[in-house]
């Protein structure tokens, strides 16, 4: 009796892979290394990957910048943050050069590393009382230096029994699976993707790293994947059954998979799911 109430009361937790309703799932900074200098701050261009399957209602995105915050939003008036008001999901923001300064003030370490500027936002669909939170932090680095850029995913090769299964599928295009049966994902990253890079540690010391890329996989209804996240082996080769596996069970369907390089870089791709005739 005991074993059967236990196992009543034991939650049903989604995996994270799975996008059931309303989430953000990444959201991308362009360049994510902006420069500065006393007169001038870079733009970036801000894209969230905001998704909910199945609901064709407008996403409204409400958005703020502000330094950093344990609670992740921007929870202090002016000067300490800006109200960017209802915004795009896709935009160019412009902050003020003194804006960075402040943030700088602000900051335990100084700009040590670059100063950090915190983008927070809710998304919705017309009724705040159901919005979903996200926020990014943006990196900005004096004026000179080589900055980081985003990495990116060009496409997919798909994998079954552990041997490649037909030529890389390019990013964007339809992935057409087998119903019910398990297929490998490896994704592919464009050239350049994984960069090296000169930093200082908190010794001082002068250090050379390479970036080690972190994807995250992400399904709609009607599919599930065994694996919600993985990392671009040091080698680069993955297993012959690729960094996760994929099992749809109905179509269409959605693949999201994004790509983090540890330094304020991602992009993801799409990929649309149907059944192989």
């Amino acid at each position: 009796m005991a074993a059967i109430c236990l196992a009543a009361c034991t939650p049903d937790f989604a995996a994270s892979s799975a996008v059931t309703d309303l989430r953000v799932l990444a959201v991308q900074a362009e360049p994510p290394e902006a420069q500065f200098d006393s007169t001038t701050a870079d733009p970036i261009d801000i894209q969230v990957l905001a998704v909910d399957p199945g609901n064709t209602a407008p996403i409204t995105l409400h958005a703020a910048v502000c330094a950093p915050t344990d609670s992740r939003r921007c929870d202090s008036g002016p000067p300490a943050a800006i109200d960017l008001g209802t915004t795009p999901l896709t935009t160019t923001l412009r902050i003020p050069p003194e804006f960075v300064v402040i943030a700088q003030g602000q900051d335990d370490l100084k700009g040590f590393g670059g100063v950090r500027v915190q983008y927070s936002f809710s998304v919705d669909h017309g009724d705040p009382r159901n919005a979903v939170f996200g926020s990014k932090v943006l990196l900005y680095t004096p004026r000179g230096g080589t900055p980081n850029h985003n990495p990116a995913i060009t496409g997919v090769q798909l994998s079954r029994d552990g041997q490649a299964w037909g030529e890389p599928v390019a990013a964007g295009d339809t992935l057409q699976l087998p119903a019910n049966a398990e297929v490998g994902l490896r994704p592919l990253l464009a050239a350049g993707s994984r960069e090296e890079y000169v930093t200082t540690d908190l010794r001082g010391n002068i250090v050379r790293l390479t970036e080690q890329p972190r994807y995250s996989f992400f399904v709609g209804p009607g599919a599930e994947v065994d694996q919600d996240t993985a990392d671009e082996p040091l080698d680069g080769v993955a297993p012959p059954d690729g960094l996760s596996r994929i099992t749809v069970h109905s179509a269409p369907g959605t693949l999201w998979i994004v790509v983090r390089d540890g330094r304020g870089g991602e992009s993801w791709v799409a990929f649309r799911l149907e059944l192989a005739p």
